[in-house]
């Protein structure tokens, strides 16, 4: 922990007071200095991509927000705007993107400066503290749905229950889907079908694709875990143009047969993360639909101990610093 001075807002930045925080798995390899950003984060780095609070000033030239708003700063911080990938709308693709938390200081801080440009909005239903995590495992797992080609009625299985595979749970039933829980921790499928799961599936001691294929096969797979291990083994679950979509970075390759793509048209894809639209969708359809993040709260000093409680798997739902 360290004072620094609480500094003015560049023309077109903005000063925002922090309220919360979330803390990604992504916080703990740039912490470690671990895959996937070995080569990309920047050093010393303040953490925290899921950030939420109020703007607190602005700098000259801003037109929005204004003083007062509610809003959050996301992954993507800034983008060139000139190459191929952002003259299609795929900022967060960039070559030259300048990431939160990751090459630029991120939200584990009181006050934090960040381009108004970067900024979406949070509406008033949602706290503080569950918009964060919203704007990072929320749009991920809501923008894996779309990647995945999800239509209200499809059979849609998530792969791991922790921070952002419960978050693919409540996102998927509350779009109208048919959700198969997948989880190496038996003790969490009471959670899960709280959740809106209609079905769970013991990895450790179960044939997780046998039985998504008793089950008809999925339309959807999400999967959370960083695993290629795992990601294999469910793929045989897909039904026939099901779509397996990769949101857990792996550094190890993933197996599978050609003929399980080539005999009904099956799709491996990724998906990382989504444009200021789809954060603004993100949010809009949980305030509307009143999806709420499971929580395990900290305060600032204790950010450490968020970080090792990530890492280890001692979380419930996600971590979250607070401010207040």
């Amino acid at each position: 922990m360290e004072d620094r001075p609480v500094t003015e807002p560049a023309p077109g930045w903005v000063r925002i007071r922090v309220h919360a925080c979330g803390v990604c798995h992504g916080d703990v390899a740039v912490w470690q200095g671990a895959f996937p950003y070995t080569n990309f984060a920047t050093y010393p780095r303040v953490p925290g991509h899921e950030v939420s609070g109020v703007v607190d000033e602005v700098g000259a030239g801003v037109e929005w927000p204004a003083k007062g708003d509610r809003v959050g700063v996301p992954w993507l911080f800034s983008s060139c705007g000139h190459c191929r990938s952002c003259c299609r709308g795929d900022f967060v693709y960039c070559k030259d993107t300048e990431v939160t938390g990751v090459t630029q200081d991120g939200g584990f801080q009181e006050y934090m400066l960040a381009p108004a440009s970067a900024l979406s909005p949070i509406p008033d239903a949602i706290p503080f503290e569950e918009a964060g995590p919203l704007m990072c495992a929320g749009l991920t797992v809501f923008n894996g749905l779309k990647e995945g080609g999800f239509h209200a009625g499809d059979k849609v299985a998530v792969v791991g229950m922790g921070g952002l595979g419960h978050l693919g749970v409540l996102y998927a039933a509350a779009m109208g889907g048919r959700v198969a829980a997948i989880s190496t921790h038996p003790e969490k499928e009471d959670e899960a079908k709280n959740w809106g799961a209609e079905l769970f599936i013991n990895a450790t001691f179960e044939d997780v694709a046998a039985r998504l294929q008793d089950w008809g096969g999925a339309d959807v797979i999400l999967t959370t875990a960083p695993s290629a291990k795992a990601i294999s083994q469910v793929f045989p679950g897909l039904a026939q143009r099901g779509s397996c979509v990769v949101l857990g970075p792996s550094p190890d390759p993933i197996e599978v047969r050609p003929g399980l793509l080539l005999n009904g048209n099956r799709k491996l894809t990724g998906s990382t993360t989504g444009s200021r639209e789809d954060i603004r969708r993100t949010l809009e359809f949980a305030a509307a639909n009143s999806i709420h993040p499971t929580l395990t709260r900290f305060k600032l000093e204790d950010a450490q101990a968020a970080l090792v409680a990530h890492q280890t798997g001692r979380l419930r739902g996600r971590a979250v610093l607070l401010f207040d």
